[in-house]
């Protein structure tokens, strides 16, 4: 199985529970536009972490394209990347996406997705109505992302503060699929990959180098 760059020996992360980041997009089916985003790849080796970073929000874009509004979905990505969790709500067009370990528990996550649906048109309605393309990071709710993604990295407190406000609903019908059930038919992630704007020549060819020599390795 292929791997990623600053992969982990699953053995060594098989347990691990965390969440890596969350990303905020305004809908589009074609090309989603970038709003916002906080990421945290402290815990990894400093030289891989752009990399890393590339690669999160390639499969971020290509999963909010591929996913239908209203839908609660779960997307395992391949080489066991982990789980990205995605809603876009119907009424906003705004996606958010919270890429977490395999281990992190869904309902938290949803939880968590839903939190910042609510703070992000709270601070942010009418500033991203009319953006047509991505904007720079830090340019909108980071502050906001950041303090979310610590909060939640406890999924016990965040668990236990969300109850204490109600603002954590049941999660229902959440459907879980693979990373290849949405690309289409001929598709290719690699030839995605090659095309994609998120991702440097460096970081898709680290990848490419990783999936020739069959690394058996996981990024978690």
């Amino acid at each position: 199985m292929s791997g990623l760059p600053g992969a982990l020996p699953s053995n060594e992360s098989t347990n691990r529970i965390a969440i890596y980041g969350i990303l905020i997009y305004k809908y589009n089916s074609s090309q989603p536009i970038f709003l916002s985003a906080s990421v945290d790849l402290s815990s990894f080796p400093f030289f891989h972490r752009s990399s890393l970073k590339e690669h999160i929000f390639f499969h971020s874009r290509l999963v909010c394209s591929r996913t239908q509004k209203g839908n609660r979905e779960v997307i395992e990505l391949e080489s066991g990347i982990g789980h990205l969790h995605i809603y876009t709500n119907k009424e906003t067009d705004i996606s958010v996406l919270v890429l977490t370990t395999k281990s992190y528990p869904m309902r938290i996550a949803f939880g968590l997705i839903d939190n910042a649906q609510r703070l992000f048109q709270q601070n942010c309605r009418g500033r991203y109505e009319h953006v047509i393309s991505d904007l720079s990071e830090g340019a909108l709710f980071t502050s906001e992302l950041n303090e979310l993604l610590k909060k939640y990295q406890n999924p016990s407190e965040a668990d236990r503060l969300s109850r204490v406000q109600k603002d954590l609903d049941e999660v229902r019908d959440v459907m879980l699929k693979n990373i290849e059930d949405l690309l289409q038919r001929g598709e290719k992630l690699d030839d995605l990959m090659k095309k994609s704007q998120d991702l440097s020549n460096s970081s898709y060819q680290f990848y490419r180098q990783a999936k020739k020599n069959n690394q058996c390795c996981k990024l978690y």
